[in-house]
């Protein structure tokens, strides 16, 4: 049986939240568990017209297939309380700025209330999830880089360059650069990319 065909009869959008975590607490792939998980609660808010959106260090995991791994699933959502209902629905309780279920062992953390400007479609299993554009992770990784000065999230923005550069819309990422003051470090990452 083909893992596509696993998945569906396993997940499905008429899963129960209780049947569904039930499932979940079983998957052994930890990346999966999370982009389940995150497909799954998009649909629940979508059928409620909001959106969510995988950014952050979450992002850079499921872009690089776990060579960059985070400890917790960074979202932005078109409505905070709406999303916090259907996460509590799924047994996550908040705990500061988070909302974990220790049952499943992730964490959620709602970064803030608005829409990445080039988010991309990814399917999970049978769901759908909307995740950052690679541009704006990129941009986002250089401004941390420099801003913040950690180098770590150079690398991270060199990987997803070099990974994702035939896909990039390279003009958007220079005038988004001058934009930033990162236009340096996009030189840097554009001139030592993998061949």
């Amino acid at each position: 049986m083909s893992v596509k065909r696993s998945l569906s009869k396993t997940y499905s959008e008429a899963l129960t939240s209780k049947s569904f975590i039930s499932r979940l607490r079983k998957e052994p792939n930890e990346l999966r568990k999370k982009m389940l998980l995150l497909g799954y609660v998009t649909s629940r808010l979508e059928k409620k017209k909001q959106s969510i959106f995988l950014v952050g260090g979450q992002a850079v995991e499921t872009y690089t297939a776990a060579q960059f791994t985070s400890g917790d699933v960074d979202v932005t959502t078109s409505d905070s309380a709406t999303t916090e209902k259907v996460l509590e629905s799924l047994g996550f309780k908040q705990i500061g700025m988070i909302w974990l279920n220790e049952q499943l062992g992730v964490a959620f953390h709602i970064v803030g209330d608005f829409v990445p400007k080039r988010p991309r479609t990814m399917r999970v299993g049978p769901y759908t999830a909307r995740i950052v554009g690679v541009e704006e992770l990129i941009m986002d990784r250089l401004s941390a880089a420099k801003l913040l000065n950690i180098p770590a999230d150079y690398e991270k923005a060199k990987v997803l360059y070099d990974n994702f550069k035939k896909q990039i819309d390279m003009e958007y990422l220079r005038k988004t650069a001058k934009g930033k003051n990162v236009e340096d470090s996009l030189l840097r990452i554009t001139e030592t990319a993998s061949r």
